[in-house]
Formats: C-alpha cells, sequence, structure tokens
C-alpha cells in the first residue's frame, strides 16, 4: 500500500514518525511538508525524508493564493506515487484526493467550531475526517473517532521512555526543580484573531517560579529578552525536558496535552481557552491541565502558587496520569491496523464495531 502524510506543525512529526517506523518495511510511506526550520530538524533528527513543497505563506489572502499551487504539486504527489491513502490535517491532501484513486483520512483534535476554513473548505471533500472520542459528539458524518489523544501516538507509555541526558544540557540534573515556558506565534489560519501571553505576563511568569527553580523558555516568537531562559536543547528532546520539569506555562495548545499526558502539571493561557473539547477533557475530567483567558491570567498565577506550594506534586500528577492512560489506547498501534486493513477498517470504525482494548 502506498501512503502519503502531509505535514503542517512540527507536532506532526512526532504524531506520525512511530507509524512511518512501523510501516515502512511493508508499505511505501511518503512524507510531505511545506518548508518550516523546526520541521526540517525533526525529520532529519529521525532519518525521514520528505518532499517539500516549498516556503510557507503568512497572512490570509497569501495562503489562500498558495493553496492552488500546493493543491496542484500534491496531485502530482499523490499520481507519481500511485498513493492509496492521503493522511493528515492539510487542505491539498483532501483536495488532492478527488483528482486521484487515494482515499483522504483528514485528522484533527479541534472542534469544528474553531476551524470555520477547514470546516468549509476541507472536512467537505475529506473521505473521511478521524478524531479524538472526545469529539464523538459533533456527529460528523464522515467521522471516525479512537479513544486517545494524537499526543498518545508518540507519548504513551510504550512509545516513549524520557532521556535524562537532557537535564545536564540544561545544567541540571534529576531532582532538580525546572520550569517550561512556551510562547507561541498564533500565525496559523485558525488563529486569526486568537492571541495568548503578553510580554508582561511572561515576565510575570518568570519572577513568579524563578524563586522556586531554573526558568527554560521555548518560544515560536524571537525576543532577545528571553534569550538568558532559552532552553539550549534540540527540538526532539522537548518531551524528555517537559516529562522531568515541575510545571509547563505557555499559550500553546499541543504542549499543554503533551505536558499533561506525561504527568507534568500544565497551565494554559490564551483565548482558545473553553473552545477545544479534547484539552477541555484532559482538564475537566482528569485534573492534568488548567487553561485561562489572557483577562483572567491573575486567576491562573493564584492556581499555580498553590501548585507550587504543594509537596510531591509530581507523584499527585503520575496517579491522575495513570487514571488517564487506563481509558486511552495506544495510538499508533490504532493507526496502523486502520491504514493496514482500509477500506474496510475504515468503515468498521465509522460505525463503532472496533474492540479498542486490543490497542491497550
Amino acid at each position: 500500500m502506498n501512503i502519503l502524510i502531509d505535514i503542517n506543525h512540527p507536532a506532526q512529526v512526532h504524531y506520525f514518525r512511530n507509524l512511518y517506523f512501523e510501516l515502512e518495511d511493508k508499505h511505501k510511506i511518503v512524507f510531505s511538508s511545506k518548508r518550516v526550520p523546526i520541521i526540517e530538524q525533526l525529520f532529519e533528527a529521525y532519518g525521514i525524508e520528505y518532499h517539500s513543497y516549498g516556503a510557507k505563506s503568512h497572512g490570509i489572502v497569501q495562503k489562500a493564493i498558495k493553496q492552488v499551487r500546493y493543491d496542484l504539486e500534491c496531485i502530482r504527489l499523490q499520481k507519481e506515487h500511485d498513493i492509496d491513502l492521503a493522511l493528515g490535517s492539510s487542505a491539498s491532501n483532501v483536495h488532492a484526493a478527488k483528482f486521484t484513486k487515494a482515499i483522504s483520512i483528514a485528522t484533527t483534535d479541534s472542534d469544528l467550531a474553531v476551524l470555520p476554513l477547514a470546516n468549509k473548505f476541507v472536512y467537505p471533500f475529506a473521505d473521511y475526517m478521524m478524531t479524538p472520542d472526545a469529539l464523538a459528539f459533533q456527529k460528523h458524518p464522515k467521522q471516525i473517532c479512537y479513544p486517545g489523544y494524537q499526543e498518545l501516538a508518540y507519548l504513551y507509555p510504550k512509545r516513549f521512555v524520557p532521556d535524562p541526558s537532557v537535564l545536564g544540557d540544561c545544567g541540571l540534573k534529576e531532582g532538580d526543580s525546572f520550569f517550561i515556558l512556551r510562547f507561541t506565534a498564533f500565525k496559523a489560519h485558525h488563529d486569526i484573531g486568537m492571541y495568548g501571553l503578553s510580554k508582561e505576563q511572561k515576565w510575570q511568569l518568570v519572577r513568579l517560579l524563578e524563586p522556586y527553580g531554573k526558568v527554560l523558555i521555548t518560544s515560536e516568537v524571537a525576543d532577545p529578552e528571553f534569550t538568558p531562559y532559552a532552553a539550549p536543547i534540540a527540538p526532539e528532546k522537548m518531551h524528555s525536558l517537559m516529562y522531568y520539569a515541575q510545571l509547563l506555562a505557555c499559550d500553546s495548545q499541543t504542549m499543554t496535552t503533551e505536558a499533561a499526558v506525561l504527568g507534568t502539571p500544565a497551565f494554559r493561557c490564551n483565548t482558545f481557552a473553553g473552545k477545544l473539547t479534547v484539552i477541555e477533557e484532559v482538564e475537566k475530567y482528569y485534573d492534568l491541565a488548567y487553561s485561562y483567558h489572557p483577562r483572567h491570567f491573575h486567576w491562573m498565577l493564584k492556581k499555580m502558587e498553590n501548585i507550587l506550594q504543594r509537596d510531591d506534586i509530581k507523584a499527585e500528577w503520575a496517579e491522575k496520569r495513570a487514571v488517564m492512560l487506563s481509558d486511552k489506547i495506544d495510538v499508533t498501534a490504532f493507526w496502523a491496523w486502520l491504514l493496514e486493513n482500509a477500506p474496510g477498517s475504515l468503515q468498521v470504525t465509522k460505525m463503532g464495531k472496533v474492540d479498542f482494548d486490543r490497542f491497550r
């Protein structure tokens, strides 16, 4: 079987890398992506070759204009490699599949309400839309669901072993208290009109956390004021660093979920707070993370102070994580089965007739 996986975001390299290594000996797996430095670094780190669509556009008008070129290039790519399945969150994969033999599987873990462009221009053309079962309430006619999170494709215990050497890279040793701050750029199409932490709020976080331990910052926004706090590690080591951290504070969706499923308390502050069901489940059902609108930033500081003053918080979070993991599956194992047995497996999953216990 020939499978095309398109990457739109650095986290998606992680989503699908284990799937690639599981299937590469039996099937032809082709990756594609726009040219983004951190995505290129991750592909290189994992030794995965990919087809580049060239530089990424910024601004909604430029994105729309270039989308036509991306679609045409994707049609050529699908025909050249005789693609059977096109997987990923990109519009190009879905649009191109309409002109080839490929079955398109659009992936997302966001509510349709926060993806108006994709809901209008992508999902209507997809053969299937694959989401965590936290979003099953949407009852989209093309939706297939699984009991997990995309982040568990690479952070499920069978798939992830933390690397303690990352601590030495940051001048730390096991047992040292340290905290991670993550600042995002809000440049994706679904980020239009949304925002996260202000510069002053970022500094307030630094001032709150420094008395308790070392502060490490990773940011999509270049700001020389925060350079002294920059985490000096390769991007593929970030999950190990998060595993050992006492706490993550950020305005990122993905890293909030990543930290939570690793058993690290996660605090998120942006205008998506309360709008994303998957993270709401992580927060309100499993009590692994907390989200706040920027206007309620002072509420977040108060909650962080409470957490910082509690004893053995990591042990408490490990217990909550265990409860969450008991409900979830090895997502990579499910995806591998789904693709290898398509199209029958897609229909069986859509009808809700899969025994997910086989993937635990």
